[in-house]
């Protein structure tokens, strides 16, 4: 098809896995939200309300008779009901090890300090910046934890309200919720740590709220706000945490309630894949300590370009891809997808993909640059480079001996057509090595739309379509050439157009 004049008019010289697109000029919404960046302060070392030794000294106030309001006759033994425990992993293996444990809610900062909100990362200063930071959470009495990952128990707790029907039984002895209640508030008090009326985050005791809220995102292409789908959001108060997951509109509703104000976060990562921050330090946002609802909108700064990221890979890990196979996935002898993001310019590339950054874990074998680009084209960005990490799943040797222009070719035909379901009008750059005025830099060449011609059905120069992208990937396994591939899906199917393939692969080479 005729479309050699738009892609001269579109395209910027392109080089190494780039994507050149503008972003809208239009004004968008300044959000608060889009401030969070840096490394997260912690304050003061709170004491801490559910260690044994304090809820015992809580209790006995309740049973002697101290607390004015509060006297009871009711027994329970105070023992340990979880650990509060800091595994010190040595590498990313081991941190992975502690991951796959998906009941293992882990903090990578200590759950007994003040968290001082608005911050992407933390990484404990103690630490080297070539090993994970600590990371902190509660465990039940009882449960087996990783042998190959050191730790230490920081304190016995005694966590009574985490699931209060369990302390009506037979298992700690007999006690009423309101005594529960009581309990918990006592050693608040006792601490320094029980809400006041002089402080803007307190709850009237008694009363309960499940933490909600809704995750945005401005759309610049639509001018309009999106949802983010598939975020993992956890409000926390102490030791104990209620999650939800963002819905396609950007709801979410945690799995629990409190009584009082609790500490909100979210990590941009899902099983299969986590962005990085840094080196080793995944990106995330320590939200604020409150009631009620936390929303986020973002229309600019550093958490934007963590979300539109993730919404990409979110997309070809968990959503319709048109039947395309998986990039790789997380297992027991396999690691997450890293996804480093870089909030800076980068004139020589918007994104890279090399599978040897893989090895161990240890690097994030896809980089992503350039936030200024805009949604679309941060989006497609990452799905382009997602879709190379998954030609190389499907096949490590072929993929490391391709030719460039099968490799970005491909990769440039699942950009387009994965984001096209997203922005339906979405067409990416291409570039054609017979074109008199193309750009100077060879490497431009190697981003043909020869996929998109044999899928789109429309009439035009090359007369070739109906083939699907499962098709081309299907084809595309054991290739190393352009010839190979053309050659490949000749000898694969059956196609009513097939006749001009051989001249649409010479067009866009």
């Amino acid at each position: 098809m005729k479309k050699i004049i738009y892609y001269i008019l579109l395209l910027t010289v392109i080089t190494s896995c780039k994507e050149q697109e503008n972003a809208s000029s239009i004004d968008v919404p300044i959000t608060t939200e889009s401030s969070y960046n840096g490394n997260l302060i912690l304050g003061k070392k709170l004491e801490n309300p559910y260690s044994v030794e304090n809820m015992r000294k809580a209790y006995n106030n309740l049973k002697s008779g101290k607390v004015s309001h509060h006297v009871s006759s009711e027994e329970i033994e105070i023992k340990p009901t979880h650990y509060y425990i800091r595994f010190k992993p040595r590498n990313q293996s081991e941190l992975d090890s502690l991951k796959h444990d998906s009941t293992l809610v882990l903090y990578h900062y200590p759950l007994d300090y003040e968290i001082t909100e608005g911050n992407t990362y933390y990484h404990d200063p103690s630490v080297p910046d070539s090993i994970p930071t600590f990371q902190y959470c509660s465990v039940p009495v009882g449960k087996t934890l990783p042998d190959a990952v050191e730790y230490e128990i920081l304190s016995d707790l005694f966590i009574p309200d985490e699931n209060s029907s369990e302390y009506t039984t037979s298992s700690v002895g007999v006690a009423s919720e309101g005594f529960v209640e009581a309990l918990v508030d006592e050693a608040l008090r006792i601490t320094g740590n029980l809400p006041t009326k002089g402080n803007k985050n307190a709850k009237t005791l008694g009363g309960s709220w499940r933490p909600a809220g809704t995750i945005r995102i401005w759309d610049n292409t639509t001018n309009s706000w999106r949802g983010v789908e598939g975020v993992e959001v956890k409000a926390r108060r102490w030791f104990t945490t209620h999650e939800g997951t963002t819905n396609a509109a950007g709801y979410y509703s945690c799995n629990g309630t409190f009584r009082n104000d609790a500490n909100y976060s979210l990590d941009w990562e899902r099983y299969n894949f986590a962005l990085r921050e840094r080196w080793l330090d995944g990106a995330n946002i320590n939200g604020p300590k409150k009631e009620g609802n936390w929303n986020l909108d973002f229309s600019n700064g550093k958490s934007m370009f963590h979300a539109e990221v993730f919404m990409a890979a979110y997309h070809y890990y968990y959503k319709d891809i048109k039947g395309l196979r998986k990039p790789p996935e997380n297992g027991f002898f396999k690691t997450q997808l890293r996804i480093r993001c870089y909030d800076e310019e980068n004139s020589e590339s918007n994104g890279s993909h090399a599978p040897y950054r893989r090895f161990l874990g240890l690097g994030s074998a896809i980089k992503i640059y350039n936030p200024q680009n805009g949604i679309q084209s941060v989006y497609a960005t990452t799905i382009h480079e997602i879709a190379h990490a998954s030609h190389w799943n499907m096949d490590t040797k072929a993929y490391n001996n391709c030719d460039d222009i099968l490799a970005e070719s491909w990769a440039r035909g699942v950009q387009w057509e994965l984001t096209r379901m997203v922005w339906a009008e979405y067409v990416p750059p291409y570039g054609r090595r017979k074109v008199g005025n193309s750009p100077s830099s060879p490497s431009w060449y190697n981003y043909t739309g020869v996929v998109e011609d044999m899928i789109d059905g429309r009439a035009g120069y090359d007369q070739v379509e109906g083939y699907t992208i499962r098709q081309v990937e299907d084809a595309l396994k054991d290739q190393e050439s352009w010839d190979g591939l053309r050659n490949s899906i000749l000898n694969k199917y059956n196609n009513g157009t097939e006749s001009n393939l051989v001249g649409l692969f010479d067009y866009w080479n």
